[in-house]
Formats: structure tokens, C-alpha cells, sequence
């Protein structure tokens, strides 16, 4: 049988197997590979000029020339590198499937090095500035509000915030698995994530969210990204009106929180696990001994201050329940 599937495949088109890897990785819940995967295969096609390239016809020398066509049209370096990866990572895939038996492995003494990219972080005094900032509308006063929990929560993603749920809250912590890496975070839920869960809780039972951020109904990846867009263009303008100096987007925060993290002297293996990194080995080799405890002092050392000025701004305004 085995043979059979592997002569009917042998001659299988670059984009027919990819098409495949992308109903795949949709199935999967990974909407956001698909995509990547979508992009990349169009990018290296458009290269070839041939929309029925055959996959077995990858070469060492296509993936240079590929690298070079890449950067001919000024392609950022870590952009060039996503495209190669996903390439690699689609070829891979069909020599696991046994439909490759190439000697010539066309991605081999490839490197693929991450650039250095411009900071992203701001500093505490102006999150603090967020804390007690007023805007003029709901859709930013969400937005800001969203920033200020992200921090909170030791840089959680807007992604993950986006689809927390009551069933997320254990007791007095937060419990969920990062959307992009399947890795369990556990957070102590401190007074000030308290006040803003409490203040957009959900008023009647058609909404499944902690936040009014996705439809009522479970959202498709096209809906969230459009939800995503949306808020980072309140924070756009939130930006702007801070005066920040830099580009104020969702993942701000998070390096925000990593950084603080840092200048408190909070060792790197803590940090990586309350960001729910993977890919630092060196780290993770620690991460299973260390206890959620650790976690609660260094995310108090980091937004303790952002804490308690919710709580003062708490005080002095009316509740929303």
C-alpha cells in the first residue's frame, strides 16, 4: 500500500502537497502557519515561474538563488528567513511522508540567523503614565485597559487574552495554554487584573469571553485578525497621544515586561517560563523546578507599581458592576 501511495505522489506539485499542509495545519488550529505557509509558497513560485514546479526538483542552488531573488526585493532579514523555514519545514514534512528520497538534501549548511530588530519595550514611567491616562472612547479605553492587563499578566499576548475564559480562572490564578506554543502558563491573579476582569465580566450568557474582544461566536482566524488590526490601531492613537517615540503596538507590553523583568534582576530561566517561551533550551532546562511562588514575587517586583495605581483609580471612580 505504502508503495503505491508513494508512486501515485512521486510527481506531486510544489503548491498541490503545500495545499495539503495548509488544510492540515487549519485542521490543526494553526490558521496562522497556513497563512505563513500561503505566503511563502507564492513568494517562491512567482521565483520559479512555474506553478506546477515539482517538489522532488528543489535544489541547494534554487534555495540560493531563492535567498538572493529574496533579498533583491528588500525583504527584511528575518522575513526572508520565515520564508525559508516554512519552505524548509513544507519539504521536510513530504520526506516524512516518504514522498522524497532525495541524496541531495537542498536545505543543507543552511543557516538561518535571526537580525537583531529595533527595541520594542517602553519604559515603566510610561506605563505607569497608561495606568492613570484617560481616553475619550470605549473602543480605546478597552484597548488601553487590554495593555494594562497584558503587563499585568507578565506580558501576556493579545491573542491569548482575546480567548480567556471563566473556565481560565482557578481560584486566585490564572490558568490557560499559549495559543502559539501549547505551553501551560499559571499566573497569580493580582488585584489590579482583578478590577479589569471584573469591570468588562460579561452581562449576559451570549458572551463566552473574559473580554469584548471576538464575536459571540467562536471567531474564524479572518475575524481575529480583523479584531486584531482594530485594536492596534487604537493603540496607534493612544500612542500618539502619550507621545510615545515609538510604534505602540499589542506586543509592546510583553517586551515591556520582559525588560522590566531584567533591570529587576530576575534571573533569565523565570522570565522565560512567565513568558512562556520554548525555543531557550538553556533555560528550560531549569524551568521545571521552579515554583509558581517565584513567579508571583517577580511579577509584583515588575508591575506591582502598575498595580497599585489601578487600585487607587479603583477607588476613586464608580464601579461597573
Amino acid at each position: 500500500m505504502k508503495q503505491k501511495y508513494k508512486r501515485k505522489y512521486t510527481s506531486l506539485s510544489l503548491w498541490e502537497y503545500t495545499q495539503q499542509r495548509i488544510q492540515l495545519k487549519q485542521q490543526l488550529g494553526k490558521a496562522s502557519t497556513a497563512e505563513l505557509y500561503q505566503v511563502t509558497i507564492s513568494h517562491f513560485l512567482k521565483f520559479v515561474g512555474n506553478p506546477r514546479f515539482c517538489i522532488r526538483d528543489l535544489s541547494r542552488t534554487l534555495v540560493a538563488d531563492f535567498v538572493t531573488y529574496l533579498q533583491n526585493r528588500k525583504l527584511a532579514t528575518n522575513s526572508i528567513n520565515t520564508y525559508l523555514s516554512n519552505l524548509r519545514a513544507i519539504y521536510n514534512a513530504a520526506c516524512q511522508d516518504e514522498l522524497l528520497c532525495s541524496s541531495q538534501y537542498p536545505f543543507k549548511n543552511l543557516k538561518l540567523r535571526r537580525a537583531v530588530t529595533a527595541k520594542r519595550s517602553i519604559p515603566i514611567a510610561a506605563i505607569q503614565k497608561m495606568a492613570t491616562f484617560r481616553v475619550g472612547s470605549f473602543k480605546e479605553e478597552l484597548a488601553l485597559d487590554l495593555c494594562l492587563f497584558s503587563f499585568l499578566a507578565c506580558g501576556m499576548p493579545f491573542v491569548d487574552m482575546a480567548y480567556l475564559t471563566t473556565r481560565n480562572i482557578h481560584n486566585n490564578e490564572l490558568v490557560y495554554h499559549r495559543h502559539k506554543t501549547g505551553t501551560l502558563i499559571r499566573l497569580e491573579i493580582t488585584t489590579g487584573m482583578w478590577q479589569l476582569i471584573h469591570k468588562y465580566a460579561p452581562t449576559d450568557r451570549k458572551r463566552i469571553y473574559l473580554f469584548p474582544i471576538l464575536p459571540t461566536e467562536p471567531p474564524n482566524y479572518k475575524q481575529y485578525k480583523g479584531c486584531l488590526a482594530s485594536h492596534n490601531r487604537c493603540l496607534k492613537e493612544i500612542g500618539n497621544k502619550l507621545h510615545l517615540s515609538q510604534k505602540f503596538t499589542s506586543y509592546v507590553l510583553r517586551h515591556s515586561w520582559a525588560s522590566v523583568a531584567l533591570q529587576h534582576d530576575i534571573p533569565v530561566a523565570v522570565i522565560s517560563q512567565a513568558l512562556g517561551h520554548t525555543s531557550e533550551k538553556t533555560t528550560r532546562c531549569y524551568l521545571s523546578e521552579l515554583d509558581i511562588s517565584e513567579l508571583v514575587r517577580a511579577n509584583q517586583k515588575v508591575s506591582g507599581v502598575i498595580d497599585c495605581l489601578l487600585a487607587k483609580k479603583w477607588k476613586s471612580s464608580k464601579p461597573y458592576l
